[in-house]
């Protein structure tokens, strides 16, 4: 039996992520908004690219519960997929939480006052 080589978790080839509108900003927001989903993207601090199964492993969910997941997630573009053969990898889009991040922090900014 073979070990499957990951491929290299990087958003090197994709495309840059879309500007984050009202809309986009609540589409994140809506993929971050589940337990499950959090603990699924803690997964990637590694840097590594993770398999369903491997997912699966560490959330102790059923699979089509955990697919289900990964598909909201894939459709704010918080995840990347890469298809090798029968096997699908995950990969987080840090560009994308960064550029949510950026957002919402300028949403909860302060204004500067004016002169009077």
């Amino acid at each position: 039996m073979t070990i499957p080589h990951p491929p290299a978790c990087s958003e090197v080839g994709l495309p840059d992520p879309e500007p984050m509108t009202g809309e986009r900003i609540a589409l994140v927001a809506k993929a971050l908004s589940h337990p499950a989903r959090i603990r699924i993207l803690e997964q990637f601090g590694d840097c590594q690219p993770k398999t369903v199964q491997d997912i699966v492993a560490e959330c102790r969910l059923a699979q089509s519960t955990i697919s289900e997941h990964l598909r909201v997630l894939r459709h704010a573009d918080v995840l990347c997929r890469t298809k090798d053969g029968p096997r699908s990898w995950y990969c987080l889009r840090r560009s994308v939480l960064l550029q949510y991040t950026r957002a919402v922090k300028d949403l909860a900014a302060i204004p500067a006052r004016t002169q009077e």
